[in-house]
């Protein structure tokens, strides 16, 4: 997955955007994530951060990427096979909260940080960053920057990837990196009968160099004894 270079400033009007375009109400993005309306407003008009869970589920429900909302690139809508619902997405911002605070705790201990150390350095306290890791509290995103620069994790550490927004977020990525191709190379991607091709590159790819030298100097070989016409 690729990196994100996260614009905190910006996520606020971006949430606004593409809940607009997509005919999505305050109270239907606040039931998704499990909040209130009046907490969703404060989302939304920037005195609130939302967590990264939220980001992943909004990004879902709006069928955006989630590079839309948080990084540079500017999000398109785009046509999805069936509608998410609201009424079960919220349980998985739960489970999301929980394996993110595990995993900000198993990373803490790995590197011999005390809870209150980690606190300190983070300027949170102690208290919350207890809730954080028991997945109790959800971390807003810019608590969870800077937890992960103290801990020297890149936040991609952190992005659902087996769940279905995951999945969902991985096909997007897939589909971004795809239309970022120049188009005579999508046009041979798509073209079927280059599939033996492509079949051979991916084979070639993990070949260790001494197997592709090999390779070479058996090609040359063969060339070296072709028939002159």
């Amino acid at each position: 997955m690729e990196s994100y270079k996260v614009e905190l400033e910006t996520i606020a009007q971006k949430l606004t955007q593409s809940r607009l375009n997509c005919g999505k109400s305050m109270k239907n993005c606040a039931d998704a994530i499990g909040t209130t309306v009046s907490r969703y407003k404060k989302i939304e008009s920037g005195e609130l951060i939302p967590t990264l869970p939220e980001l992943e589920t909004l990004s879902y429900f709006f069928n955006v990427p989630m590079i839309a909302l948080i990084g540079k690139q500017e999000g398109k809508q785009e046509t999805s096979s069936a509608a998410p619902n609201p009424n079960t997405l919220f349980h998985l911002v739960e489970i999301r909260n929980s394996v993110i605070g595990t995993l900000l705790q198993i990373e803490r201990e790995k590197k011999s940080i005390t809870l209150k150390d980690m606190a300190a350095r983070c300027e949170i306290t102690r208290s919350r960053m207890k809730r954080y890791e028991s997945g109790l509290s959800g971390i807003p995103l810019n608590d969870l920057l800077k937890i992960a620069a103290v801990l020297s994790i890149d936040l991609n550490a952190f992005f659902d990837r087996n769940s279905p927004i995951g999945i969902w977020q991985k096909s997007q990525q897939t589909l971004l990196a795809f239309l970022a191709l120049p188009a005579e190379i999508q046009d041979f991607v798509t073209d079927r009968t280059n599939l033996p091709y492509l079949e051979l590159a991916q084979k070639m790819k993990n070949l260790r160099p001494e197997d592709l030298e090999v390779m070479s100097e058996a090609i040359q070989l063969i060339l070296q004894n072709l028939p002159l016409n």
